[in-house]
């Protein structure tokens, strides 16, 4: 046997330095973990009495670590566990060498003489993993506090969470006898015998509600879908920014990759048509605009706020009626980092020059710089040289190596090929093929026309000229598209033609601000104009907010975590009330502590509908400020109430099932909650091993599996909001089914209970059930289904019953 264990040893490289995570002289057992496989592969039921034990991570041999991989794959298939298909599974694997082959399988077998105390063994080696990964955890805490690059509350929350999945390793829930429960099943009804009144569940706080579900039952997952907020919206020929240049709304799709205010990852996640809609031409300091709808959100930056603010137009419409935030409100810039990577067959900076400079008759150009001679030869293809054609003048023609008699000059065809060829000056025009390459090429090709025709002022405000309108517009387009403030100032020339004062072409000034302007040049007598403190910062504030038209019109969900993507002339633009009443209710009534995970708004934007909801203080208001001495007192009260409501809340956006399950043990840790609320379930990320983030629905269902998961761990009612698909839009009357759950039937698998929001008034405008929504209760996997019907107050933001019960009075309950 110590013959087999010191085999054994060679599975993993080790230190002798006892500090060292992989040393030898850290806790294993290698006789358990060889006693641990021997008696699976004897007693193929024994996988059974540990599988929730142990993980495959906690082997400390390599080998065994990739045998019990296989052992579970064997067991999750259904299939025998033997010697014969272990090696065939270990063969698919790749890993039957490595481990030894068949033989050391045998030898296993041999180890021990029967399976009778496998899970004393597991017990041995889940242990020593855990001390392995404690020290090892350690090792990595005391590593973060000579990080000085970050917060020391940074520092000990995520020394506390590694801590915390440590502690986690290993949770199991234990197996209870019928007549423990039985005993607890008999209590529990006696008392609720007792008091009539009294539901089994938590109460909602909706009576219907409550009478149909008996309240929210501990372990529930409950799916509450609806169709995504109205409003967030761009008509469809708006323009969303991907990575390789700009896409109709209309033509967005699941998975688009798209350009990011900061050069983030983001995708499309979610896309939902809103119908016919009024819509806002929203204009810019600089000129840019975007078109959107009254309830579009944008991220608003003001100096006298502590952080932005996310706001719909119409409340930036009302702000800007205040002389405080008239040109003082402005949104975030984009930095450029996106494009394409297609090949570009002149180089963007000499393309610039040609364009700012050059004659497209002659590949003849002008120049005194001996640098921009240089950089032209440098950047010249190896078909190309340049020849000198008196004075300054220089011409481009073919090199004597690559010179063909009657074939053309590969530079003009390229140039024909993009239609700049025989342009003349007030013809040319930036190629599309440029206008969307890397950032890096479009600001070469930016510097080009900058060193060729453009300067900058006393300042450093740089300016280019030239007599075509569409090559103005190209370089305004380009100046922004690399993330600077840019506007277009036409100018009237006049020149003098034998003694004859005459109106010349029109000139067009661009002018270009940027946080860092000496890039724009590469001349270096350009540059050094540049360099130097810099003035404030020009940025595009809100300049006016006017009715457009009427006209169909979609929102997007982004993944990029600050929810912003970016639209028309490179606009930075941004992307669940009665789920929120209910936690309200949870928490203030039934004084349950409540835990909710914010994906899409942030705490800021949830504590003021809280507000408004305990309050009654009309929402519009709340918002824009517009409060009178009676709105105080209210607030005053509505604060007092909710500072005692055990609610918690999380907006950390994108977060996977891992870090929500880690955070809510947290929570039960501290306080049990009595409710979770996920809004919403699209926006997380699976986050697993063994989960493949290429498949959304695959993805979606691990999602809602892992929800259900913390549920049945915690003992806990979980609500996740979930999007309905957009097939609920193509049909009449619009009233949602369970096949519209978006992405995934496991989400309706996997619930306990789905519910579905419905307006009428949202599809039917001249509908006679004005503010009134139906909560449709389609799937109860241990009750009646029902429809219930609540009273919907927008400016409050809160839900009410309906009083069905008795005539007269009062209408709500």
């Amino acid at each position: 046997m110590a013959e087999s264990s010191s085999n054994r040893r060679g599975g993993r490289q080790r230190s002798s330095n006892p500090s060292n995570p992989d040393s030898a002289e850290q806790p294993q057992n290698l006789d358990a973990e060889a006693s641990l496989l021997g008696a699976i592969l004897i007693d193929a039921d024994a996988i059974v009495k540990i599988a929730d034990i142990i993980n495959a991570d906690d082997f400390f041999d390599a080998r065994n670590m990739h045998i019990y991989e296989a052992i579970v794959q064997l067991y999750e298939k259904r299939s025998p566990i033997d010697v014969l298909t272990l090696s065939d599974q270990l063969k698919a694997n790749g890993y039957l060498d490595m481990v030894g082959g068949p033989q050391y399988l045998t030898e296993l077998t041999n180890f021990v003489p029967t399976a009778a105390h496998v899970e004393q063994y597991a017990e041995i080696v889940a242990q020593k993993a855990m001390r392995r990964r404690l020290i090892h955890t350690s090792s990595e805490i005391s590593g973060l506090g000579y990080d000085e690059s970050r917060s020391l509350k940074e520092l000990i929350e995520e020394a506390e969470t590694r801590l915390f999945q440590v502690s986690q390793q290993h949770v199991k829930q234990t197996v209870v006898s019928i007549e423990d429960i039985l005993t607890e099943s008999f209590d529990r009804l006696d008392e609720l015998h007792k008091d009539k009144q009294k539901i089994r569940g938590i109460p909602t706080g909706f009576k219907d509600i409550d009478d149909t579900l008996a309240g929210l039952q501990r372990s529930d997952l409950f799916i509450l879908a609806a169709r995504p907020s109205m409003g967030k919206a761009q008509p469809l020929d708006a323009h969303v920014l991907t990575t390789t240049g700009y896409k109709r709304m209309s033509d967005v799709r699941l998975g688009d990759k798209l350009a990011s205010v900061d050069g983030a990852p983001s995708a499309v996640t979610g896309i939902f048509p809103q119908g016919t809609e009024q819509t806002y031409e929203v204009s810019f300091s600089d000129g840019r605009s975007a078109e959107v709808s009254g309830q579009h959100l944008w991220k608003v930056n003001y100096r006298g706020w502590p952080e932005p603010r996310i706001l719909t137009t119409d409340e930036v419409t009302a702000l800007l009626t205040r002389k405080r935030y008239h040109k003082r409100l402005w949104v975030d810039m984009f930095n450029g980092s996106y494009g394409h990577s297609e090949f570009l067959p002149i180089a963007p900076w000499v393309l610039g020059m040609l364009i700012g400079e050059g004659d497209f008759g002659s590949l003849r150009f002008s120049t005194a710089s001996e640098f921009v001679l240089d950089r032209m030869t440098t950047e010249l293809s190896e078909q190309h040289k340049l020849s000198h054609a008196g004075n300054y003048d220089y011409r481009i023609v073919q090199a004597r190596d690559h010179f063909k008699p009657g074939l053309p000059s590969p530079m003009r065809e390229q140039l024909k090929a993009m239609g700049l060829w025989g342009k003349r000056r007030y013809e040319t025009f930036i190629p599309e093929l440029y206008k969307h390459a890397s950032y890096y090429a479009r600001l070469g090709l930016l510097q080009g026309l900058l060193d060729a025709d453009g300067w900058a002022d006393k300042h450093r405000t740089v300016r280019f000229a030239t007599s075509s309108k569409q090559l103005a517009d190209d370089v305004l387009d380009l100046a922004r598209s690399i993330g600077a403030w840019a506007t277009i100032k036409p100018k009237a020339t006049t020149f003098t033609h034998k003694g004859e004062r005459k109106v010349g072409l029109p000139s067009f000034v661009v002018n270009i601000t940027h946080p860092t302007p000496d890039i724009l040049f590469s001349i270096p007598e350009k540059r050094i104009r540049t360099t130097g403190k810099v003035a404030r910062r020009k940025l595009p504030t809100f300049a006016s907010i006017t009715p457009k038209r009427v006209v169909a019109t979609q929102c997007i969900s982004v993944s990029h975590p600050t929810h912003l993507y970016v639209t028309d002339n490179y606009v930075v633009t941004h992307n669940t009330a009665f789920v929120l009443n209910l936690a309200h209710n949870v928490a203030v009534d039934a004084k349950e502590p409540v835990l909710v995970f914010s994906l899409e708004m942030s705490k800021e934007q949830l504590v003021d509908r809280l507000l408004s909801m305990q309050s009654g203080v009309d929402a519009w208001a709340l918002r824009t400020g517009n409060l009178n001495d009676s709105d105080f007192e209210k607030l005053g009260h509505a604060m007092g109430v909710l500072s005692e409501a055990p609610i918690y809340i999380d907006d950390t956006p994108g977060i996977t099932v891992s870090d929500l399950r880690t955070k809510a043990r947290r929570e039960a840790h501290l306080r049990p909650p009595g409710l979770i609320v996920v809004d919403y379930l699209q926006l997380m990320s699976g986050g697993s091993r063994f989960g493949s983030t290429d498949n959304r629905v695959n993805e979606i269902s691990e999602i809602s599996r892992g929800l259900k998961g913390v549920a049945r761990e915690l003992n806990v009612p979980l609500i996740a909001l979930s999007q309905l698909s957009r097939s609920v839009e193509s049909r009449s009357p619009q009233i949602p089914q369970l096949s519209d759950l978006r992405e995934s039937g496991s989400i309706e698998q996997d619930a306990d209970i789905v519910a579905f929001i419905y307006r009428e008034d949202y599809y039917n405008p001249d509908t006679d059930r004005k503010n009134l929504t139906d909560i449709l209760i389609k799937k109860h996997r241990n009750g009646a289904l029902r429809n219930v019907e609540l009273y919907f107050d927008k400016d409050k933001q809160r839900f009410r019953s309906l009083d069905t019960h008795h005539g007269g009075g009062d209408p709500f309950a």
